[in-house]
């Protein structure tokens, strides 16, 4: 995943940063504390959500997202203490896909990008979606392998939807077990290993897609 952080005040752009950072490990996030050199920025790298302040120096955030919008629909979430009804009617109407209000909860900021994400993820004219040799249609939980219709157990999907959600990110068996199986959940973590050993088998020649990673989880990418 690729991430831009555009937010004048820089220990709060540090603290984003280090929450994107724990919750999607692996990828590569920018920063920048300025309006200008975020369109700068901008025209150089795609991105794959963006986090963007209201109030910058130079270019303001409303400009910003002008900007964005004529060229790409990068998801974009506004973080601003000006959070009247107007400014959040007008960060709409420019095409914003979520506003946050300052002061918040880097917390809930996370939760905000992961639901952005996913409704991104889901979207398509057909439904369905196609990732190396796979093609898969998450709402009627349809998925083939090399053209072969794979049948996955209500667990395995719900396996397999947070594996494709979380594209090139390392994952904790314990992160796995509590998205999947809940924080309620009083089994081991090898559950999760037993899971995936048997989604890797049904996934047939894209079972590589799911990498172990030493001591630590799994990731999955081509």
């Amino acid at each position: 995943m690729k991430f831009l952080i555009v937010e004048d005040e820089k220990n709060l752009n540090g603290i984003l940063f280090d929450y994107l950072s724990e919750y999607f490990k692996g990828s590569d996030i920018h920063q920048v504390y300025d309006g200008e050199k975020a369109i700068e920025i901008i025209e150089e790298n795609v991105y794959d959500l963006i986090l963007l302040d209201v109030m910058l120096p130079n270019t303001d955030g409303f400009d910003v997202l002008k900007y964005i919008r004529k060229t790409s629909k990068t998801p974009v979430i506004m973080l601003s203490a000006l959070s009247d009804e107007d400014n959040q009617i007008r960060s709409y109407n420019l095409g914003v896909d979520e506003f946050v209000k300052k002061p918040y909860s880097p917390k809930l900021v996370i939760k905000k990008v992961e639901a952005v994400l996913n409704r991104y993820q889901l979207t398509g004219t057909s439904g369905y979606q196609e990732y190396g040799d796979m093609k898969f249609n998450l709402k009627e939980n349809k998925l083939y392998v090399d053209n072969i219709e794979v049948n996955l157990n209500p667990k395995e999907w719900q396996l397999f939807n947070l594996f494709i959600h979380n594209k090139g990110i390392v994952m904790s068996r314990d992160r796995i077990l509590n998205k999947v199986w809940g924080y309620e959940y009083f089994g081991d973590e090898r559950t999760v290993d037993t899971h995936i050993k048997r989604l890797r088998k049904k996934l047939l020649s894209c079972a590589s897609y799911i990498k172990t990673i030493h001591k630590v989880g799994y990731k999955f990418e081509i």
